[in-house]
């Protein structure tokens, strides 16, 4: 899936895989799953507590890359949001 469209035509779209390891490797382990679908794995997992207190998951699952790039984008912007808010 290289295409916009994950049809293998033109350049990576932003919700290729290709885009979402470039765009969250880093604290992320994202794959193709074998049965179908994508998952992204956090590097370093959080501690029950953290995930519980601010809305956090260590595990992602989704069925096409759009939806992991949207599930990934609210993770970071759930781990940036300051406590109490």
């Amino acid at each position: 899936m290289t295409g916009a469209r994950g049809d293998g035509e033109g350049a990576p779209g932003p919700g290729t895989i290709a885009v979402l390891i470039t765009r969250y490797g880093r604290h992320w382990l994202v794959s193709e799953a074998v049965g179908g679908g994508y998952y992204a794995v956090r590097r370093n997992g959080l501690s029950e507590e953290i995930l519980r207190r601010r809305g956090l998951s260590n595990v992602l699952c989704a069925a096409v890359p759009g939806e992991m790039a949207r599930l990934l984008a609210a993770e970071r912007e759930r781990e940036n949001r300051p406590l109490g808010k």
